[in-house]
C-alpha cells in the first residue's frame, strides 16, 4: 500500500500528490460513499506511474519514430501511445496523453472494485463511470469550465447529457503545465475516454494560431529545460491582437476540431481565445453536451 503517497480526505474520497500527479478520487455504490474503491483507484494511479517512469524514455519519442509496440509494453504505455497515433501528428510524443490516460486507469480501477458511480479528476482532464440510475438522481453529469487557464476561474458550465458516450474530457492551452504552440486560453474536449480528449485537446489548442505580431515565441527548451518537444516552437506570451486574429485563429481551432470529430476521436470541444468562444459538436449528436456561461 501507498499510504504515505494519498489521502482519504473524507469517506470516498482520496487525494494524491505525487510527483508530477495532482489528483482528486471519488468513489460511491448504491449512493454511498464507497473509500475502498477510490482507494484501489489510488494504488492504480502509482502503478501507472511506476510504468510510466520505467517506459519514460519511449514515452518521449515522436510517435513518427515508433513503429510498433513491443510485446510486454504495459496497457497503459500502450493507451497513451494509440491515442497520440490517432492525431496523425508525427511531432506529438505519447506523452500528450499521459494525464487523461491516468485518470481514465484509475476510474477503470475504482470500477472494477464494485463503484458505480467512479470520477478521477488529474488535473482538470477528467474520466468517469457512471451507472445510470445507480448513483446520479440526473441524467446528465455537469461539470465546471474554465476559460483561461492562467486565471483558472470556472467562467461556464458543461452539461453532459450522454455520460455513457462521453467518458472523458481534458483541457489544455496557454498556461498551466504544459507548452502550447498556439494562442488559446483553453480548449476542453470531450471523448470516450480522458485519454483521447487529452491528446486531442493539446492539438486544437495547438491549432488555435495566426500570424499576429502581438504573439511571441520560443522555442519549448527556452520555457522548459526537461521538455519532450525540444526543438519545436511554442508560445511565449499573446499580447494584444489585432482585429480579426482571434477569430482566424478559433477558425483554424475549429477546423482541427471537426477533423478529429470526423475520425471518431472526440464527440466536440469548447475553444475560447482572447475573450472569445467556439462549441464544435458531432453534426449527428449535437444534443451531447450543452454549454453556459456562469453569472
Amino acid at each position: 500500500m501507498n499510504f504515505q503517497k494519498y489521502n482519504v480526505i473524507q469517506e470516498g474520497l482520496v487525494y494524491i500528490d505525487h510527483g508530477p500527479i495532482t489528483m482528486t478520487l471519488e468513489a460511491r455504490r448504491n449512493g454511498c460513499a464507497f473509500t475502498e474503491a477510490a482507494v484501489a483507484g489510488a494504488e492504480r494511479v502509482l502503478e501507472v506511474f511506476g510504468e510510466s517512469a520505467v517506459y519514460l524514455e519511449y514515452l518521449r519519442r515522436p510517435v513518427e519514430k515508433i513503429s510498433s509496440l513491443p510485446d510486454g509494453t504495459p496497457l497503459a504505455v500502450r493507451k497513451m501511445t494509440e491515442s497520440v497515433m490517432m492525431l496523425e501528428e508525427g511531432d506529438f510524443t505519447p506523452l500528450a496523453a499521459v494525464a487523461g490516460t491516468t485518470a481514465d486507469f484509475a476510474v477503470e480501477a475504482m470500477a472494477a472494485h464494485g463503484a458505480d458511480y467512479a470520477l478521477a479528476n488529474n488535473g482538470g482532464d477528467i474520466a468517469w463511470h457512471i451507472s445510470r440510475g445507480q448513483s446520479t438522481p440526473r441524467d446528465f453529469l455537469k461539470v465546471g469550465l474554465i476559460s483561461d487557464i492562467n486565471g483558472g476561474r470556472t467562467t461556464h458550465s458543461l452539461k453532459i447529457k450522454s455520460f455513457g458516450e462521453i467518458r472523458g474530457l481534458a483541457t489544455s492551452g496557454l498556461g498551466g503545465r504544459s507548452l502550447t504552440r498556439g494562442i488559446a486560453s483553453a480548449v476542453t474536449a470531450l471523448a470516450p475516454d480522458s485519454s483521447r480528449a487529452d491528446a486531442a485537446a493539446t492539438a486544437i489548442a495547438n491549432a488555435c494560431y495566426c500570424n499576429d505580431p502581438a504573439i511571441e515565441q520560443c522555442l519549448a527548451e527556452e520555457l522548459d529545460y526537461g521538455t519532450d518537444i525540444r526543438g519545436l516552437t511554442v508560445t511565449k506570451s499573446v499580447g494584444c491582437l489585432r482585429s480579426g486574429s482571434a477569430e482566424l485563429a478559433l477558425e483554424a481551432g475549429c477546423r482541427r476540431a471537426e477533423t478529429l470529430i470526423g475520425k471518431g476521436m472526440i464527440f466536440g470541444a469548447v475553444l475560447f481565445v482572447a475573450g472569445a468562444m467556439q462549441i464544435v459538436k458531432t453534426k449527428e449528436r449535437g444534443d451531447l453536451f450543452e454549454v453556459a456561461a456562469l453569472d
